[in-house]
């Protein structure tokens, strides 16, 4: 009887997670954002997985057909899953990708798990021979701290297995690939190689690589905030000390003033290695100073039609995010597009999903204040837009703009949120919305 009854429980846990699976909608007057959203919802949810696959609930996020999620691709794709409701599948898979990390593999974990709950057979055969880029830890990191920000999931603070991985990704991981003891990693030295890549570069190999570093930053920036909520502030204080010494370093070192971008690799005879198209990685996880973001977003501007599809899908939410409200647009809409080439790649249609929420409508929720802050970044291509029945915390959210000027939230959580509107001037207005309760900022722009 009491089998019986767990399954049923099983039964009815994975019918109500379904139920809450793609609720979640778009109006608009600007049809290209309407069906651009529609494709990406559709097709987001087309490598949604919800049976009885040993790995258990599991969304697509690899190259298709492998039938697998890797590390950097579902770290990406965390905010757009949140987005369909599939809170419960990033759980899980996050919680696979902590539970690998092993002194065997060097304190590396599995790069890329699939359906059979097992490392991906291409890319892994042993643990002295297996296909690894060093930066997917912190990336992690990141992504169960954004996990957190959205849900307020508290077992991505306190659950052991969650915290060895963190504390042991920080330390052991990173002093193993620190050979010198400068507090900086290193890549493997032999080439060709798939063990230890220092950069999310396959294609090119160098010592270290600056999203390498700037992983280490945002992973000890985020764990340092992590420990702040556990009243743990000595620690907490010790890792922001770490994280800025790497923030330092990398504008200090690794920034070239004569051509006013950063460098991507520092080759093992000290000569440097560029890749701009990388620099991305480094305005995502907040390395480089706004004075300096300008020049940056105007160089990926002008390489970002010789990208891969992959690196693309990083671009819109990062203009939206500097104050590139119309560059951005135009690479949102180039990444919905039928004709763009590898558009079915599952990270696409995730990032897009990303890009509106975290981009367009400016959203950035703090789980622990449950605090929602939103900036409207509609362009004259726009001239409103509402994302409707978005999951946040504990229940769902509605956000819509009218232009820049009016600003509207419904608040269908469980307790009342406070939300922060900030106006194109960055004054912001902040209003506690009650549960089913509808709120209208209006955002002067003087």
């Amino acid at each position: 009887m009491k089998h019986i009854f767990s399954v049923l429980c099983a039964i009815a846990f994975a019918t109500s997670s379904q139920c809450q699976d793609g609720k979640i909608s778009f109006a608009s007057d600007d049809q290209a954002l309407v069906k651009g959203f529609d494709w990406a919802k559709q097709q987001a949810m087309a490598y949604v997985n919800r049976g009885h696959d040993p790995v258990g609930h599991w969304y697509e996020a690899a190259l298709p057909g492998r039938s697998a999620f890797c590390m950097r691709d579902v770290s990406h794709q965390l905010v757009g899953a949140q987005m369909l409701g599939l809170a419960d599948i990033n759980k899980n898979l996050l919680t696979k990708f902590v539970s690998a990390i092993a002194e065997s593999r060097d304190w590396c974990g599995y790069w890329e798990i699939d359906k059979w709950n097992r490392p991906a057979p291409v890319d892994y055969t042993n643990d002295q021979d297996f296909w690894y880029n060093l930066p997917a830890n912190f990336d992690i990191m990141n992504a169960c701290w954004r996990a957190y920000e959205w849900t307020g999931d508290a077992a991505y603070l306190k659950d052991p297995t969650f915290i060895n991985f963190y504390e042991k990704s920080l330390n052991q991981y990173v002093k193993r690939w620190d050979p010198d003891g400068d507090g900086l990693m290193e890549g493997t030295r032999t080439s060709p190689t798939r063990r230890g890549l220092s950069s999310y570069n396959e294609e090119k190999f160098g010592n270290v690589g600056a999203d390498l570093l700037a992983g280490q930053y945002v992973g000890d920036r985020d764990y340092s905030d992590m420990l702040k909520l556990r009243g743990l502030n000595q620690q907490a204080a010790d890792y922001a000390r770490r994280a800025e010494k790497i923030r330092t370093h990398l504008n200090k070192v690794w920034w070239d003033p004569k051509a006013a971008l950063y460098h991507h690799y520092l080759l093992q005879d000290g000569t440097w290695l560029d890749d701009k198209q990388m620099m991305s990685f480094l305005l995502r996880w907040d390395v480089v100073p706004t004075e300096r973001a300008v020049p940056v977003l105007d160089h990926l501007l002008s390489v970002y039609q010789q990208s891969g599809v992959e690196m693309n899908t990083y671009y819109p939410l990062e203009f939206y995010r500097y104050g590139k409200p119309e560059q951005a647009y135009a690479l949102l809409v180039r990444l919905m597009a039928p004709e763009l080439k590898r558009r079915e790649y599952p990270e696409v249609s995730y990032a897009v999903l990303e890009a509106l929420a975290m981009g367009l409508m400016g959203i950035q929720p703090d789980a622990a204040s449950r605090t929602v802050n939103t900036t409207s970044r509609l362009t004259s291509a726009t001239r409103w837009a509402e994302l409707r029945d978005m999951p946040l915390f504990d229940g769902t959210m509605t956000l819509k703009h009218e232009g820049a000027s009016v600003s509207t939230l419904v608040n269908n959580t469980k307790r009342e949120i406070t939300w922060h509107a900030r106006g194109t001037n960055g004054k912001i207005q902040s209003v506690v919305v009650k549960p089913g309760e509808r709120a209208s900022c209006k955002n002067s722009s003087s």
